[in-house]
């Protein structure tokens, strides 16, 4: 405490104090009385128009929340369909793409084995050259081969007039032969009078270089190639008499007769051959068509040349691949082995007209005789000794 205070003033300020903290105390206990008469219609109108206001809001926040309610809703299945349907799109999208990537590589795959196969086994690169033609040719040269051999007996009997086992007036095939030269004479024959004027092919009849010049029946080469084979052979063997036909004579004359047929007919086979390789006759069953020989000829001229179809040829080759290159080796072979097959007949030919020459040689030369002599002794010594 200081020195000049006072009592009084010692207690001033704890009674200022408590003065302060009672004071509130006691306002709240006794709060400030108001009026309700004026005060509670005030609280009532407001809290109506406050609740008013807020049903207003509430009732347009509700219309609102359900219009962006239907809103959102329709959005949604808006975009759930478009998700739908840009999914069936892309799924679509998916499959046409897989199904022509698909074909595609199917296409591909064809194409590569389309290539490969022509490759090999086409006309351009692996047949050899122009398979369907030379095919063709080798199927007709096959068929006329086969045609001429059943034609060449027609052809001999048909068209010689002393073909073997014919019988016919001499005096008249002589007369048939000079009219058949008329068109073939020569400028000697028309001066020494045997003939009228010169022929439109003199002396083909007579020479046998006519037989191996191609010529299609009915022309006057193909004529010419007839009437040489009949000049060649002569005039047939008179017919035996009916009242004679069961004579010894006859009987001798026709077995003297088929004798000479057999030795000559080998003769006569060989060149109508020739006749019928280098002509285009009409075969009873395949027509009229080239020479056997002109097929022949044209096909090794392709391989050995000169002929315009072996420049073709040598180009089509350098382009084949190795199984081209060996199927033409092949077709080469094939022809090769035909002509070897044709060269046997001839051979074969050739064999049999040595046959004859060596059978006629030995007629003519008597040892025939002096054997049916001999037999004709030992017969009878066995019948003498059969008798003692």
């Amino acid at each position: 405490m200081a020195p000049n205070e006072t009592t009084a003033q010692r207690w001033k300020w704890p009674l200022t104090i408590g003065l302060i903290v009672i004071a509130p105390m006691v306002y709240a206990v006794c709060p400030p009385q108001f009026q309700e008469e004026w005060v509670q219609p005030m609280f009532q109108a407001a809290t109506t128009t406050l609740k008013g206001a807020v049903s207003s809001v509430d009732s347009t926040l509700s219309a609102q929340l359900e219009t962006e309610s239907q809103r959102l809703t329709s959005a949604i299945a808006v975009l759930t369909k478009q998700k739908a349907l840009v999914a069936n799109q892309v799924a679509t999208s998916s499959h046409n793409s897989a199904q022509q990537t698909a074909t595609a590589m199917n296409v591909l795959s064809q194409t590569e084995r389309v290539k490969a196969a022509r490759f090999d086994y086409g006309g351009e690169f692996g047949q050899g050259y122009s398979p369907c033609a030379v095919y063709a040719t080798r199927q007709v040269m096959a068929n006329r081969d086969a045609e001429m051999h059943e034609e060449l007996g027609t052809r001999v009997m048909s068209e010689i007039a002393a073909a073997p086992g014919r019988y016919a007036d001499p005096v008249q095939a002589q007369a048939d032969q000079l009219k058949a030269h008329q068109g073939f004479c020569t400028a000697d024959q028309v001066a020494s009078g045997l003939c009228n004027a010169v022929g439109a092919m003199p002396g083909a009849d007579l020479t046998v270089a006519t037989l191996f010049q191609p010529a299609m029946e009915g022309e006057t080469l193909y004529n010419a190639k007839v009437a040489f084979i009949n000049n060649a052979v002569g005039l047939p063997d008179g017919p035996v008499p009916t009242y004679a036909a069961n004579s010894g004579t006859a009987a001798a004359y026709e077995l003297a007769k088929s004798k000479k047929d057999a030795m000559v007919s080998p003769a006569m086979t060989a060149l109508k051959a020739i006749q019928l390789d280098y002509s285009g006759v009409n075969a009873a069953h395949g027509g009229t068509d080239l020479p056997l020989a002109t097929y022949y000829d044209n096909e090794v001229k392709r391989y050995a040349g000169n002929s315009p179809e072996n420049a073709t040829w040598a180009r089509v080759m350098s382009a084949q691949n190795e199984r081209g290159a060996l199927v033409e080796l092949l077709k080469i072979k094939a022809l090769d082995l035909s002509i070897q097959g044709r060269q046997y007949g001839q051979y074969e030919q050739m064999e049999a007209m040595l046959a004859a020459l060596t059978a006629t040689e030995i007629n003519t030369s008597g040892s025939v005789n002096q054997t049916n002599t001999a037999s004709e002794r030992a017969t009878r010594q066995q019948v003498m000794r059969a008798v003692q």
